[in-house]
């Protein structure tokens, strides 16, 4: 009976031992899970705030037709993503590096939902708050 009893003891431990590592390998995981989720929430908020923050280094620009936009009529002169004409020295957001102009209230959302490109050429927004202002200044 020695025999059977410590190989119900060896069995025992083995089954607890077993169950350990799998309830600490799912801790493991769930663990890995939390910080993905939380480096995923992260990269929102950064998002978020470096929207804002483009947001508010641009100064908004008085609306010009430029002598180019004479021939091409359905250029430039209204906004890509409400299809509204740009009235004479309607006050419109230039997007710093590829200059292309928006209402503000139409490109914010864009922005704040981590875009950080042009919706017309995707060229990625990332230019210093001075550059973007001359540039906007300079193109519109």
């Amino acid at each position: 009976m020695d025999g059977d009893d410590s190989m119900g003891w060896v069995t025992v431990a083995l089954t607890y031992f077993a169950l350990a590592l799998m309830y600490g390998c799912l801790l493991a995981m769930a663990a890995a899970e939390a910080a993905a989720c939380f480096r995923r929430w992260r990269g929102r908020r950064d998002n978020l705030l470096a929207a804002e923050r483009l947001l508010e280094s641009v100064d908004d620009v008085p609306y010009q037709q430029l002598p180019d936009d004479d021939a091409d009529e359905g250029g430039s002169s209204s906004c890509v993503v409400c299809l509204a004409e740009y009235e004479r020295g309607e006050r419109c957001f230039v997007l710093p590096g590829c200059a292309h102009t928006f209402h503000r209230g139409c490109i914010a959302p864009w922005l704040r939902q981590g875009k950080n490109t042009c919706p017309i050429c995707r060229e990625t927004l990332a230019a210093p708050a001075q550059q973007c202002i001359n540039t906007a200044e300079n193109m519109v």
